[in-house]
Parts: C-alpha cells; sequence; structure tokens
C-alpha cells in the first residue's frame, strides 16, 4: 500500500469511526465495532508517521460525543432492580435469596436500617408480619406461591407503618428477589380526579380509597366516616368492581403506585456506594484529604491489607470472612483516592498520590502489617510500594497476573483492552471518550450487567454473576469503584498503560505470590519459569476451576492463601 493508498484508507477509517462511536451511544454491539475499527487506525498510523491518528473533523465529532456524554439525564435505565426502585420515592431494597441488600434506593438504608451488601436481618419488620414476609421469600426459592404481601414495619420513629413485599424475577437464573417498598407515601391531591375520571369512582369512593391507603383497615375506616362497617364493605367491592382488582391488598398496590407517580420529588437514582461491612473509617491524611477504609476478619487479628480494583471483587462471600476471623486475621481494605469514599486523586500525579496515600496510612498504623493482597490494576501500586517501602510490605499475595508482565503474556491480551491501553498512551482523547461510552452502558445496564460483560470469557464466571446470592456484593464493588464518576476506571486503565510492573518485581526484596485462576490463562510451563525468573522471591500458583471471581468459586483455598500469607 503506497502513501496515497494508506490516506484514502485513513480517511474511510475515520468514516467508520464517526459513525461506529455515535451508534455506541445506543448500541452496545457497537462498542466493541467501534474498538475494531481503532485497532485498524492505529495499525496504520504507526505504519505511516505522517498520517495523523486524530484529524481535525475526527476530533470535532468525538468532541460532540464526548459533550452528550456529559448529561446523564438521556440514559435509558434498564437494570431492573434500578427500575423497580426508581418506581417510587419511598424507601425500598432488593434482597437477595439469602437475604443480602442487593440494592437499595434513596433513603432506604435510614429508614430499614441496613446496608447494601449487608443482610437485611428482620428488626425492621414487626413480629406480627414475618410469617407473612417469609412466605414471599420461600417463594423467592420455590417452596411456596405467596408472592406478595403487606406486612406491617417499625420505622425509625417506631410508629406503626406498611410495606409491600413481593417476588422480582432475577432474569436469566435460577431463584427471584424479594423486593421491599415502603407505603408510607403522602396522598397526593391529583389521586382522586385520576380515579374518579379513570374509573369512574364517586367522592365518597374516593375518600375511601384515601383511607384505605393511610388505614388499611376497614373498621378503622368506618370510624373516621362515622358510617356503618357494612356501608363502609360495600363501597370497598364497588371500587374493586370499577378497578378490576381481585382484592384490598391489589387495591392498595394500585393505590401506592398512583401516589409513587404522582411525586413531584424524586430521589436521583445514581451510583451510590455505602460500606456493606459497616465498619468504615475515615483517615485524615496530610494535606486534609480522605482517605476511606474498612475491614472484616478478626476485629484484633494480624493485619493484611487488601487493595481491590475495577476487575476483582471489593467484598468477600461470608465463608471467606469467617476462616479469616477463626484464624485471626484482619483484612483492611482501602478505597484508592477517587473510590467509594476516599477524596479524589490529584490528576496530573495520580499514581504517585494513590501510593503516597497507601504510605501515610501504612505508617499511621498501631501495628504494622503482616502482608498485602491485591488484585490486577491493583498489583501496580503494591508492587511499587513493596520496592521502595519494604518495611511496610512484607510480603505480596497478588490475584491475577498483569497483562504486561512479560512481553508473551501482554500479546495475549484481548483486542479490547490492548486497544484502549494503546488509545491511552498514543491518543488520550479519544481513550476518554471510549471510556465515557463504557461508563454509559455501566449505568444503563447496571452493575449486574457490568459483571456479565466483563466475565463473559469462562463457565465458572458466567456462572457467578447469575448468582443472586453473590451479586449483591458484586454490586456494592462497582458502586465502589464508580461513585465518583467515570474517572475511577478511566485512571485504572491508564495505570496499567504507563507502568511496567516487571521493572519492580525485579528489584524486589521481599516475596510475591501470584494466585492465578486456571479458567483465564493459558499460562505454560515456559510461562510460569519467565515469570519466576524475574526474581527468585516470586512465585506462581495455577488453581483449578477457578475464574476471575475466585473467592466466590473456592472461598476456602483463596482464604488460605491469606492466611499463609500472614504466617
Amino acid at each position: 500500500m503506497n502513501e496515497t493508498e494508506k490516506v484514502d484508507a485513513s480517511r474511510e477509517l475515520d468514516l467508520d469511526l464517526i459513525s461506529t462511536s455515535w451508534r455506541s451511544l445506543t448500541d452496545d454491539d457497537s462498542f466493541y465495532a467501534m474498538m475494531a475499527v481503532w485497532e485498524r487506525k492505529l495499525s496504520l498510523a504507526q505504519s505511516s508517521p505522517s498520517i495523523p491518528l486524530l484529524d481535525g473533523a475526527l476530533q470535532k465529532h468525538l468532541g460532540a460525543i464526548g459533550q452528550l456524554l456529559t448529561d446523564r439525564r438521556d440514559i435509558q435505565i434498564e437494570d431492573p432492580l434500578d427500575i423497580v426502585l426508581s418506581e417510587t420515592p419511598a424507601p425500598a431494597m432488593v434482597l437477595s435469596p439469602n437475604g443480602l441488600v442487593a440494592d437499595l434506593n434513596y433513603g432506604a438504608a435510614a429508614y430499614f436500617g441496613v446496608e447494601q451488601g449487608a443482610m437485611a436481618g428482620t428488626q425492621w419488620l414487626r413480629v406480627d408480619s414475618r410469617a407473612d414476609y417469609q412466605a414471599v421469600r420461600d417463594a423467592g426459592v420455590g417452596k411456596g406461591n405467596a408472592d406478595y404481601a403487606i406486612v406491617r414495619t417499625n420505622n425509625p420513629a417506631d410508629q406503626l407503618a406498611f410495606a409491600e413485599v413481593f417476588k422480582l424475577n432475577g432474569g436469566d437464573v435460577r431463584g427471584s428477589y424479594t423486593v421491599v417498598r415502603s407505603l408510607e407515601l403522602e396522598w397526593d391531591d391529583s389521586i382522586s380526579p385520576a380515579l374518579n375520571k379513570a374509573f369512574g369512582l364517586t367522592h365518597a369512593e374516593c375518600e375511601v380509597c384515601e383511607l384505605l391507603f393511610a388505614l388499611r383497615d376497614l373498621d378503622l375506616i368506618a370510624q373516621k366516616r362515622t358510617v356503618a362497617l357494612g356501608t363502609v364493605r360495600m363501597q370497598v367491592k364497588s371500587i374493586l368492581s370499577k378497578t378490576e382488582v381481585h382484592s384490598k391488598t391489589e387495591l392498595v398496590r394500585l393505590l401506592a403506585q398512583l401516589c409513587a407517580r404522582a411525586a413531584t420529588k424524586r430521589a436521583q437514582k445514581d451510583l451510590s456506594w455505602t460500606d456493606p461491612l459497616g465498619n468504615e473509617r475515615i483517615f485524615q491524611r496530610s494535606d486534609g484529604r480522605r482517605l476511606a477504609y474498612t475491614w472484616c476478619g478478626a476485629k484484633d487479628g494480624k493485619p493484611i491489607l487488601y487493595l481491590p480494583d475495577h476487575t476483582s471483587p471489593g467484598f468477600f462471600p461470608e465463608r471467606v470472612s469467617t476462616l479469616l476471623q477463626q484464624n485471626g486475621i484482619k483484612l483492611w481494605i482501602v478505597s484508592l483516592p477517587g473510590f467509594g469514599s476516599s477524596d479524589p486523586a490529584e490528576r496530573s500525579a495520580h499514581f504517585v498520590d494513590c501510593c503516597s496515600a497507601l504510605e501515610e496510612w501504612c505508617e499511621a498504623l498501631s501495628t504494622p502489617l503482616c502482608g498485602v493482597l491485591g488484585g490486577r490494576a491493583a498489583q501496580f501500586y503494591l508492587i511499587y510500594m513493596a520496592m521502595v517501602r519494604p518495611d511496610l510490605f512484607p510480603g505480596l499475595l497478588c490475584v491475577g497476573l498483569p497483562w504486561n508482565i512479560t512481553p508473551k503474556r501482554e500479546a495475549e491480551m484481548s483486542m479490547v483492552d490492548r486497544t484502549l491501553l494503546t488509545l491511552c498512551q498514543e491518543a488520550p482523547f479519544a481513550y476518554d471518550i471510549a471510556i465515557k461510552i463504557g461508563y454509559k452502558s455501566l449505568r444503563k445496564h447496571g452493575p449486574d450487567g457490568y459483571w456479565r460483560m466483563v466475565f463473559a470469557a469462562n463457565e465458572a464466571d458466567r456462572r457467578t454473576t447469575r448468582d443472586l446470592d453473590a451479586l449483591p456484593l458484586l454490586r456494592a464493588t462497582v458502586r465502589h469503584l464508580y461513585a465518583q464518576g467515570y474517572e475511577a476506571l478511566k485512571r485504572a486503565q491508564e495505570v496499567c498503560a504507563c507502568h511496567s510492573p516487571s521493572d519492580w518485581v525485579k528489584q524486589l526484596r521481599v516475596p510475591v505470590h501470584w494466585i492465578v485462576p486456571e479458567m483465564t490463562s493459558t499460562l505454560s510451563a515456559d510461562d510460569l519459569d519467565e515469570i519466576t525468573q524475574l526474581n527468585s522471591l516470586v512465585s506462581v500458583e495455577v488453581i483449578p476451576d477457578s475464574g476471575e471471581l475466585m473467592p466466590f468459586q473456592n472461598p476456602e483455598t483463596f482464604a488460605k492463601r491469606i492466611i499463609m500469607l500472614a504466617a
């Protein structure tokens, strides 16, 4: 291909990039098509340095897309949990089959006294309603057919209140979620005229509906209206007939939906963050910024630092925590600057700023760390810190190998990951737009959709991302990583693109042990030798029958490696 042909090919690729970039805003599959075009564009630019990677026209179109992506109001949410929670401005939560809080809306944490990813318990529920509540929960796992109930709850003011409980199908998974939504909504003035217009209810029948929604008891309604109980029963029967519902329970649910839609002030649904462990603390850095951290395991156990990243779970199943507690291990989980409740990092020096935060936090510990645990991208910070401060980081346990640990492994990266890393290095402006498009998809499909997109490569991870009892903790992880916007994903990719951990590994004076999930790697004996030859203190172990979400698939093995690290 001569120079003229290369220029023509570059222009054709620019048109394809503009087309696929715009389509990516509404079609998720177009994102992969866009990345494939970028791969060809990058390859062409590398072979012909005189051809610009981003000319004025392409940059103008990408800029328009970037401007559009700053407005999040046009995002059509498709996550079923987000949808059911956004249908009401009243407190509401969704529970997994084993009782973990999979999601909750604004105000639900305070109203029910729960946290996302934690057990919901029944402290918010009146004792005389627990049987009805449990009947719906049992139906969610195939034990009975009670798919709806109205229960009495204890609100924060210890006043009697009501909530509806019903099943929510988990999609292409076995079992159902349980939705709990408060019915403590104010009766809006527009409801009665709407009932009259839509169903032909009389003025008296509208009054009965209002009292039924507030009191839920026909005797109390009769007393309130100073009429006979039989009169109220006849009016309710007439209302049921006109609205074509079959019971008082269904009628109350209909009225609740009308009240929810009439509410003018609705809390904005966002990827908000709360610590599911209920142990979050704030460390004040020397410059006044906050660094958030939490813990699991044994309260006074041997301290180990865990640093999650954007592709590793930030919170582990109860079995892992139990084993750590039994073996006297306290796992400190630190939120890097820009994640969870930690203040953002300095944009111009993100990597250095995050390492400085970790250093400050470790120096403030009353007991020195026994070891450090990290996921893929988090390893970059930990390996670097172990190199420069071996006194603070005595030994590393890393889950999964970084893609650029060896040249051979880097060559095996997926097309999307490889293209994103190259864009980060060669065209930061285009890289920023691509990350924004990915973040829009995350908000559209919700946390469950994120995990299923990232971990579709092997059967073990696919099973885990469809396990309703695992999803509450995985959803909490997504909210932790993206609570402060798309910048979290952007920085995680930048760390991988701009640093080479193999150079640091060669200089380590502390041991590092990699546990590699078998189903996510095709490492041969030669590959393992190449990695262990980086440093005599390096060891690699392949964990059979495991994917990226190994802590959920083999919790005993995962916990044992942490215990060995502490020993």
